[in-house]
């Protein structure tokens, strides 16, 4: 499930806000609001309220929050300013590339949502205009990868690699979470294979990308893993088409044979497509009874 955090100053107008326009066009997402420096149990201000009505959503139950590490685990994290995501990436450097102010995620890095409080219901609605903008910016830029957050591992052949991509997808407004290895020191990637299989199986991340010397072990080994369908590819269009045809939920690399910009090419076609469905879905299925069977 994507799980996201809108954060803010105080949790009572920006935050709670977003949360609600979120929550009406994501209903399958779990979508949480926090404050830097909340009042825990506070309501959403009057103005906050009143704009929320007015769009057909509701924050009379919405009570304020501070934010907690237990919350950010495996969330994408979105803030209302630059200021504010430097200080959670500060507070909480485990969800250091999971976390983008909402401009930066929608490709407005200079977009600012400041605070409407004290200055009418004009402003405010105004801020949950730009806020919902922000939000369909964002759903266009990202397409497939939407709102959820990218699970990378490698081996240590992989490990150069692997850090030069996740810079790159930071730098795009891609969520990342790094499951290891963290050196370039030996180590076996059927360990690594496991642990982001589990996580694209079991729904903690949206994606995966695997990582070692030639991708084929990773993709051998990630396979293993029920609901995984990892596609060893070296160039872009061979990433692009395993995600629409195969229905692809990883993407393996081989360090040793695909240079990084290529690898930054397969890797972004891969996670912006979708699935074509269609006749390609009788194929998939077809997949999945294999799977069922053994």
């Amino acid at each position: 499930m994507k799980r996201v955090v809108f954060v803010c100053s105080g949790n009572t107008c920006r935050s709670p806000l977003a949360a609600a326009i979120l929550r009406a066009e994501e209903p399958d997402a779990d979508v949480q609001s926090a404050g830097l420096a909340a009042y825990d149990g506070g309501p959403a201000a009057e103005a906050a309220r009143s704009v929320a009505r007015e769009r057909g959503l509701s924050l009379e139950d919405h009570r304020a929050q501070t934010l907690r590490a237990q919350l950010l685990a495996g969330a994408v994290c979105l803030t209302m300013t630059r200021a504010h995501q430097d200080e959670v990436r500060r507070r909480f450097p485990d969800a250091e590339g999971r976390v983008f102010s909402l401009g930066a995620y929608a490709g407005e890095p200079a977009e600012e949502i400041e605070d409407p409080i004290g200055q009418g219901d004009g402003r405010y609605r105004e801020t949950a205009d730009r806020i919902a903008s922000l939000l369909r910016r964002a759903k266009v830029r990202h397409g497939w990868l939407y709102l959820q957050t990218v699970g990378f591992g490698s081996d240590h052949a992989g490990f150069s690699l692997k850090r030069e991509l996740t810079a790159a997808l930071r730098h795009e407004g891609v969520p990342t979470l790094d499951f290891g290895t963290d050196s370039v020191e030996s180590c076996d990637y059927p360990d690594f294979a496991l642990a982001v299989g589990r996580a694209v199986a079991g729904g903690d991340v949206g994606a995966g990308v695997l990582i070692c010397g030639t991708g084929i072990g990773m993709s051998i080994s990630a396979n293993k893993v029920p609901g995984v369908r990892a596609a060893l590819a070296a160039e872009g269009l061979g990433a692009e088409l395993a995600r629409r045809h195969n229905d692809a939920n990883v993407l393996c690399l081989g360090a040793r044979l695909t240079g990084p910009e290529v690898a930054r090419e397969a890797t972004l076609r891969f996670l912006r497509q979708s699935f074509d469905g269609g006749r390609h879905a009788r194929r998939v299925d077809k997949i999945r009874a294999i799977e069922a069977e053994s």
